[in-house]
Parts: structure tokens; C-alpha cells; sequence
């Protein structure tokens, strides 16, 4: 049944004289007319039809798809008063339909919680339905309904926006949305938005990810492109003869050369990936990533002293480098080096806690000296007196702290590769994105 349908299959009622006058603090106005909700076959409304189940029926009807409607705001109260875990119900039957793929009942459920209980996670989870439905009208071939669905995501989105101001889960929604899009110039300016309010966690350190990437793009041709993509593909071959175009029109851009020791490195030609690496060096570029690939380089030609200096220098030029930190941790544990590994353990657990390469190194790390690691480290630097700055570690232990045992992830420890996008709050659809994350993770909805 379709939108107008069901606002047609309302019919409006005096307030029956057997109907409670109090909820609580809500309180029934004989003077409104309430809607029910007839049965799809009933024409007219009969008595049997005149329920609290049914009036409520109508109202949530209403709720979703006529905001407009003047008893609107009683309508939401009513329900609320009436049954107040409606919303929490809807939103677990919202769920259950989505994955049945019963898309249009589940876009009702999610409007009418949505609109009952505006949340942000109300608002993601009604935007990412029209993403599923978007997928599923490409498979259908049905090109309308695909441009239909993403454009109502988008609005869904805008929409959260401007109702909670700068949402940091509205603004990553929105940053890996326009990114999936192609739209890159708009995805950079909601992750620099998102960037500014994010609190800490692994989801900031993957947008601080995405940003590198979207700076990148931005900044470089249809080669350069074409390289990236073929790299992401896991098609470093390919990569190479893109990327090579590029540099022969940029000789003098270290990008370049960046994707090249990339995907050399990817390859196993590790002597080759380490002179295109330190070309960007040479050209004056500086940053984390370079050394983190030149580090994996060195230990792979079985230079591990030489890497933890390269991971040293990733680190000094970014000390929010995750996957700089995690490898220098893994490679100190390796050599049973248990003081530097817990040091920078503690600086990777600090950025993100719930980092799944994170929580297997430090169950390493306990099962290899039986030490468990309590509370975070924080630092801070004070003054003395001296004239000269002292590092201050200050350690706070959580009494009883457990952490079960767990694997290391990949054979080499590495946090090399990219992690995961969250375009949606609950769940994927099961493509790649072309905003350069390799998928989507399945979080809990609120």
C-alpha cells in the first residue's frame, strides 16, 4: 500500500467517552479528532475497527508521512503518553523489515521513529535504509528509484543537520556519503567539519585517514586516480603504469612517487619501493606514511633496527599516527623489548581503545610477561623550575582488569593497511565504496 493509500485508509473520530481522559501528565482533548486506522479491506470504518491499537495505528501513519498535519505535535505526545516504548519497538520492527527487505513498511517504522523521536541515530538509521533501497534499485535496474532513494539519504542527512547543529555522527555520515558519491570536494569539507567536533576513538583516526586520501584525489589527475583505485583494487600492477603517466607529466610531485613505492612494496619489490619512497624525501615531502611504508620495506629485507627508526620518524612527525604506533609496539614486542612495546602500546590504546589490532597486541603483551595493563597513560609536559621541560607519565590502574586472550591479526602485526569505512550506522550493502575505504562495518543501532 502505498503512501497516499494509507492516508487515505484513515478515517477521524470524536474522542470515545470509554476512552481514559488521563496518561499521566497527558491529558485527552475531547475537542481533537482522532484518526484510525481502518483495515486495508474496509471501506468504511466499522465498529470494530474503533481501537487503541487502531487509533494509535493512525497517529503513527500520520506521525511518519504528515508532519504538516495540525494535531501533529498531539499525535507524538499521545503516543507517547499512550505507549512509551513505541519508539524502541519501532525501531527493532524497522530493523527486522529492513532485513527482510520489506523496504517500504521499513521506511514507514523508521520515519515514524524518526519523527516520534527525532536522534541522530534515528536519522542515520532512516538515511541508510534509503542507501540499502538505493543498491537495490540498481540491482533491479531501476534507475529512478536508485537516484530517488540516494537523494532522499542525502535530504535525510541535511536534515539531521540542521536539527542537532554539528553532529559528529551526522557530519561522518555525511563525509563518507559524499565521498561514496564522487563528491570529494564536499566530502573534505564535512570531514574537516567532523574533525573539529570528533571525540576521540578509532572512527577519528580513520576520517583523519580519509581527509590524506580526499587531499590527495583532489590534488591530482586521472592517472593519479586511475593508480589509486587500481592500488585499492589490490591491482598493483595495473597501478604502476598509471602511475607512472603521472609522474612523467609531475616528475617534480612526490604523490606520485608515494603510490609508486605503494604499490612496488605491495608487489614484494621492496629495494624498488624504497628508492621511489625516498624520492619523496628528496623532494621535500615529510610525512608519516612515507616512513611507515619505508619501514615495512626495511623489514622485509630483514633491516628491523632500521624500521623502528623509520616508524621512530612517523611517529615524531605525527604522534596520532595509529598504524606507525601500533607497528613500533609489535616490533618492540617481537624483540621482547617489553618496556618501549608497553610505551607505545599505551600511546595506540590512548588514540583508539577499541582498535581490534590494539586490543590483540596488548594481549600479547600480557600473556608474554604476565602483566596486565591497567588504566590509559596519559602525558604531559611541566616545568621544573630548571629552565628545562621534563616528561611527566602519569599511570592510573584499573584494580581487576581483565582482558582475554586473543590472536595477533596478521602474521606480520602490521596496521599497514587500510581499515574500515562507517557509511552507515547499521550496516553495509556490500559494495566498495569509491571514497577509498574497503567497507563497510556493521555497528549496533541506537
Amino acid at each position: 500500500m502505498s503512501k497516499e493509500d494509507k492516508i487515505r485508509n484513515i478515517s477521524y473520530i470524536n474522542v470515545p467517552e470509554t476512552l481514559k481522559v488521563d496518561f499521566g501528565s497527558f491529558h485527552v482533548d475531547p475537542r481533537r479528532r482522532l484518526p484510525v486506522l481502518r483495515k486495508e479491506d474496509h471501506k468504511h470504518l466499522s465498529e470494530e475497527d474503533i481501537t487503541v491499537e487502531n487509533i494509535i495505528s493512525g497517529m503513527l501513519t500520520i506521525i511518519a508521512y504528515d508532519t504538516t498535519h495540525p494535531d501533529f505535535q498531539y499525535f507524538c505526545d499521545f503516543v507517547r503518553a499512550v505507549q512509551p516504548d513505541t519508539a524502541e519497538e519501532l525501531n527493532k520492527a524497522a530493523i527486522a523489515k529492513e532485513q527482510q527487505k520489506d523496504y517500504d513498511f521499513a521506511e514507514e517504522l523508521f520515519l515514524a521513529v524518526y519523527h516520534l523521536l527525532p536522534q541522530s541515530a534515528s536519522c542515520i538509521n532512516l538515511a541508510t535504509l534509503y542507501s540499502c533501497m538505493s543498491v537495490d534499485a540498481e540491482e533491479r535496474k531501476d534507475d529512478d528509484a536508485a537516484e530517488s532513494a540516494l537523494a532522499n539519504a542525502r535530504l535525510t542527512l541535511m536534515d539531521g543537520l540542521s536539527r542537532f547543529g554539528e553532529n559528529e555522527h551526522i557530519l561522518s555520515e555525511l563525509a563518507s556519503f559524499e565521498g561514496y558519491m564522487g563528491n570529494l570536494e564536499e566530502a573534505k569539507e564535512y570531514t574537516e567539519r567532523y574533525l573539529k567536533v570528533a571525540s576521540e576513538g578509532s572512527r577519528k583516526v580513520e576520517m583523519k585517514e580519509f581527509l590524506k586520501k580526499l587531499d590527495l584525489q583532489l590534488g591530482a589527475d586521472n592517472s593519479f586516480k586511475e593508480a589509486y583505485d587500481f592500488i585499492m583494487l589490490d591491482m598493483p600492477e595495473k597501478a604502476l603504469s598509471s602511475v607512472d603517466k603521472f609522474i612523467a607529466g609531475n616528475p617534480r610531485l612526490w604523490n606520485g612517487y608515494f603510490l609508486k613505492g605503494w604499490a612496488l612494496r605491495k608487489l614484494g619489490r621492496y629495494d624498488e619501493a624504497k628508492e621511489a619512497l625516498l624520492r619523496c624525501i628528496e623532494l621535500g615531502e615529510n610525512n608519516g606514511d612515507i616512513y611507515n611504508e619505508l619501514s615495512i620495506c626495511e623489514l622485509e629485507t630483514g633491516h628491523a633496527e632500521l624500521a623502528k627508526e623509520y616508524l621512530n620518524s612517523a611517529v615524531d612527525l605525527d604522534g596520532y599516527n595509529l598504524k606507525a604506533i601500533s607497528n613500533l609496539a609489535f616490533l618492540h614486542l617481537r624483540d621482547n623489548e617489553f618496556d618501549e612495546a608497553r610505551y607505545y602500546l599505551e600511546k595506540a590504546r590512548n588514540l583508539a581503545d577499541d582498535d581490534e589490532i590494539v586490543r590483540n597486541l596488548i594481549d600479547r603483551y600480557e600473556e608474554a610477561t604476565g602483566e596486565k595493563i591497567g588504566g590509559r597513560i596519559s602525558e604531559e609536559v611541566v616545568d621544573d623550575g630548571s629552565g628545562d621541560d621534563k616528561l611527566l607519565v602519569e599511570e592510573e590502574y584499573l584494580e581487576g582488569s581483565n582482558v582475554s586472550e586473543g590472536e595477533t591479526g596478521c602474521d606480520c602485526g602490521h596496521h599497514h593497511e587500510d581499515g574500515h569505512c562507517h557509511c552507515h550506522d547499521h550496516g553495509s550493502d556490500g559494495h566498495e565504496c569509491t571514497c577509498g575505504h574497503d567497507g563497510c562495518d556493521e555497528k549496533d543501532r541506537g
